[in-house]
């Protein structure tokens, strides 16, 4: 009997949950702002380019930790990493709460905005190496239902604070306490990462095999020595040289450059869909003369919890249909949802229609980009340069982030284009970036469901070969035949 038979899903879904408990601090921190944006603006006495630093200065943050996020992974090992990010954490909560200037507010969400970019980059590394091809679609994509359920919880504690409260209340004191909820979860990823292994795959390349061995017996159970031999053999052959890797080296291999192009254009398209200005701009999106701010909270928990149940349904069926069927599907219904919001805004025809249309939009997005990016990027770089590229592409995906949510503002209150077209004119700008999501995906991106790490360079080399008509595919990887431990 093969070790593929021999998985133990119960131990990695459980290691995935405890890891992914940094993607809750994700969540929280960067949803958490959606509630108190108004109330943030008029305690600062905020301008509109103040209001979109407000909300985009944590990924300034998250841009510098993911940038480093790899070499310390790579360096210190995947769970040290996450400590720090645990620690950066911790600070950026206590500081954004008792905040008494926005040059303190904003240095505690850059702050936060560090951990973010370790978590971010780190936990995708760390579950794509401990699980197995067979349910490493459902496995990363706990991290993406983590995300968006803690996105959820936060918009029902938010609403939970601001119940009853008046408006001048949220002003003084309101905000300081949703941002202090953050405290809970900190905690709890504390307390999860001291349980945690290491990765397998970072013990084999720094020469810890008894510990690397000790934990593949739990995720398969009864692997003997000769297995244990292929399964070490294996990945540390397609590592080989990993503490090397730099971008002049990845330049000089088209395959590697390939792998790191399109990883990267995963993750800055996932920015450009639309969905973080439904999140975090949501209350201002859906707000009307006669809704008061504590109904617009309230709408928000629905917008969380479709983000949620998309993200539940897109992980059990990644590895059941694969990445890219799913993902496209998802991609045509947020492009209709977005022209039906776009609508209701051009036509004044807020309300109903248009609350449906970010539901609809959100479930959309959870199914394809919302959880399809993290699980693309966790298994899209061969294993060799992975610590380093998962570092830029999440790298690349904080900076669009943060230009999408400081200029979104400033488009949206141009006089001009409100005068004519009542926020609709960024929608439809959105709806062509769709567009564009679709035509990458069909054109560029190789189906990964069951398909081992150590394979995805031949893979890729054979996707590269295929768009440049190449009858053999430009790699020196050979394609290796699968041995009993190549389903990492």
């Amino acid at each position: 009997m093969s070790v593929q038979s021999r998985i133990n899903a119960g131990y990695v879904y459980g290691l995935c949950c405890l890891s992914t408990l940094g993607g809750v601090m994700f969540g929280y921190s960067t949803g958490v702002i959606s509630g108190t944006v108004d109330s943030i603006q008029g305690y600062f006495h905020l301008h509109s380019a103040a209001t979109g630093w407000l909300v985009s200065s944590i990924f300034v943050g998250c841009i510098v930790g993911s940038l480093f996020a790899g070499r310390i992974a790579d360096k210190l090992g995947r769970k040290p990493a996450l400590m720090l990010a645990s620690l950066a954490f911790a600070l950026s909560s206590l500081g954004s709460t008792f905040a008494d200037s926005f040059l303190l507010f904003s240095l505690s969400r850059i702050v936060a905005g560090l951990g973010i970019g370790l978590a971010g980059t780190v936990i995708p590394i760390y579950m794509s190496e401990i699980s197995p091809a067979a349910i490493r679609g459902k496995a990363s994509g706990i991290f993406n239902l983590s995300l968006v359920g803690s996105q959820t919880l936060v918009f029902f504690v938010n609403f939970l604070i601001a119940k009853g409260m008046s408006d001048a209340w949220l002003v003084e004191q309101g905000w300081r306490w949703m941002m202090g909820a953050q405290l809970v979860p900190v905690a709890l990823m504390i307390i999860s990462t001291f349980i945690l292994p290491e990765s397998p795959q970072w013990c084999i390349n720094h020469g810890r095999k008894t510990e690397a061995l000790r934990i593949y017996g739990k995720i398969y159970p009864g692997i003997n020595a000769e297995e244990a031999s292929q399964v070490f053999s294996l990945k540390k052959t397609h590592t080989a040289g990993s503490n090397a890797i730099n971008l002049r080296f990845i330049w000089q291999n088209r395959t590697l450059r390939f792998a790191l192009v399109i990883g990267c254009m995963v993750a800055v398209l996932q920015q450009l869909t639309g969905a973080i200005i439904v999140m975090y701009y949501a209350p201002l999106i859906l707000q009307t003369g006669d809704v008061s701010k504590e109904v617009i909270l309230f709408q928000t928990i629905f917008i969380g919890l479709l983000n949620a149940i998309g993200a539940f349904i897109a992980m059990n069926l990644f590895d059941k249909f694969g990445r890219l069927p799913v993902m496209k599907i998802g991609t045509v219904g947020a492009i209709l949802s977005l022209l039906a919001l776009s609508w209701s805004m051009y036509t004044h025809s807020t309300g109903y229609v248009a609350v449906t249309a970010v539901l609809v939009f959100m479930f959309m997005f959870a199914i394809s980009w919302g959880s399809g990016c993290w699980v693309l990027i966790g298994e899209i770089f061969p294993p060799r340069i992975k610590g380093y590229a998962m570092g830029m592409a999440v790298s690349f995906m904080w900076l669009f982030n943060v230009l999408v949510t400081q200029f979104f503002p400033m488009i949206n209150e141009i006089p001009l284009l409100q005068q004519h077209f009542n926020g609709a004119f960024t929608m439809w700008i959105f709806v062509v970036l769709n567009i564009c999501c679709f035509f990458f995906l069909s054109r560029y991106i190789p189906e990964t469901r069951g398909v081992a790490l150590e394979e995805i360079e031949a893979l890729l080399a054979q996707r590269l070969a295929k768009l440049s008509g190449a009858t053999q595919p430009h790699t020196d990887v050979l394609i290796h035949p699968k041995t009993p431990g190549s389903s990492s």
